[in-house]
């Protein structure tokens, strides 16, 4: 089994949507959302679930997924299902 690079683990949701996005971290809060980053766009969004899936190993269903607009609501769906960071 390979071993898995620790530093490129990624360990919160907002490092998520800042490494998927391109975005600087310090620019990434609950609020950021698909209508403030421009980079945010349909496939990016999918981008976005794929990896938080992988992440966090979770599966997320196509509703929460299209609710998923939102650093606070990823947040959110993640902690429903059990994820930690």
């Amino acid at each position: 089994m390979p071993r898995l690079d620790t530093r490129d683990r990624v360990k919160t949701p907002e490092e998520v949507v800042s490494k998927v996005f391109g975005v600087e971290r310090r620019l990434v809060t609950d609020a950021t959302s698909n209508r403030s980053l421009t980079e945010w766009d349909s496939l990016g969004h999918i981008t976005l679930v794929v990896e938080l899936e992988a992440t966090y190993g979770v599966s997320v269903s196509a509703e929460d997924a299209l609710a998923m607009t939102d650093v606070g609501t990823i947040k959110r769906v993640l902690r429903d299902r059990g994820a930690t960071w």
